[in-house]
């Protein structure tokens, strides 16, 4: 084949291409447009059948027009008949969600079972329910739940009041008990030593030398006369060690810490107590738990407090405060 030959015939295969690419275009474009006109169809065909079951609603089987006023299209079902309502405040809140459908989309819409569901994310004993009722106990069923959902949402929003009041006087109270369970005196600091040293080595796959470090506590940054130094037991370590540490060897270093308030101590220098504090009570609602006041109940309280010998040491350091000062006139 001539090279003028293959040039006529790679137009030739152009030309069909592009003329299939156009008219798959074209199809495209007709089908989009097709299917948006029936998708429009569908929207308009429904928003009538909600105007008309909103019609149904108010003048067959007498529900208050405020009451339609609330409800609104489900947008997800376009081919069915459903309906939304958000009871505003006082009757709800913006958790709250009520469907309503028929039990057909077509036909006599007065004549047909309506499947009602109320149901609030917010509160967990609300009006939740769900079921058929018949058409002419729909007015009154929707009025009661609307009345009961009012009422709850009313007794809801005390509850997480006195919530709220009874958590701030539970926390003033747990700050009484911590006070007097764990005192920290005033102006009193406590000095301690959080030591660092080198407890061995080991060769990592490349050869290089990784060094492995451990820490602890202790009340001094000295060794005693024998050259030991005593670490303190802690929360992950409770037992008191002895310790002779070559400064060549384990190369230790020393933290020095001044602490003037219990907030200021590590966590791994302290234990949890338990403590019942009277008059509160927790109240379970749901996936909720609101504390109320009650004079005859009691709750149980975490607190973290030092371990024992920081509490000797304070204990020790407000002794040789007060000596100090000597005694107040």
């Amino acid at each position: 084949m001539h090279t003028e030959e293959r040039e006529a015939l790679a137009q030739r295969a152009r030309a069909v291409y592009e003329e299939e690419e156009e008219r798959q275009r074209q199809a495209r474009q007709a089908a989009q447009a097709a299917e948006e006109a029936e998708r429009r169809q569908a929207e308009r065909q429904a928003q009538e059948r909600f105007g008309q079951a909103l019609t149904v609603l108010e003048e067959r089987l007498g529900l208050p027009a405020e009451l339609c006023a609330w409800m609104h299209r489900h947008p997800g079902q376009p081919g069915g008949l459903c309906l939304q309502l958000y009871p505003p405040e006082p009757f709800g809140c913006a958790h709250c969600t009520w469907t309503l459908h028929p039990a057909a989309a077509a036909g006599d819409l007065a004549a047909q079972n309506w499947y009602v569901s109320c149901a609030c994310e917010r509160v967990p004993f609300s009006c939740n329910r769900a079921g058929w009722i018949e058409p002419e106990r729909l007015r009154d069923l929707l009025l009661f739940r609307l009345e009961v959902s009012r009422r709850m949402h009313a007794r809801w929003q005390e509850l997480e009041t006195e919530d709220q009041a009874a958590r701030a006087e539970l926390a003033e109270r747990q700050a009484e008990v911590l006070a007097r369970v764990c005192p920290w005196p005033k102006e009193t600091p406590l000095t301690l030593y959080r030591v660092h040293y080198v407890r061995g080595a080991v060769l990592t796959e490349g050869g290089d030398c990784c060094w492995l470090t451990e820490t602890g506590w202790s009340r001094s940054d000295q060794p005693d006369a024998e050259g030991y130094l005593r670490l303190e037991p802690t929360a992950g370590c409770p037992e008191r060690r002895l310790l002779k540490l070559d400064p060549q060897l384990h190369r230790p270093m020393f933290e020095k810490l001044v602490l003037s308030s219990r907030e200021q101590l590590p966590l791994e220098l302290t234990e949890t107590q338990e403590e019942q504090i009277s008059g509160f009570q927790w109240q379970h609602y749901g996936d909720r738990d609101l504390l109320v006041r009650d004079p005859a109940g009691s709750v149980l309280s975490f607190f973290q407090v030092p371990l024992p010998w920081v509490r000797a040491l304070l204990t020790q350091s407000e002794i040789g405060s007060e000596n100090h000062h000597g005694p107040q006139s």
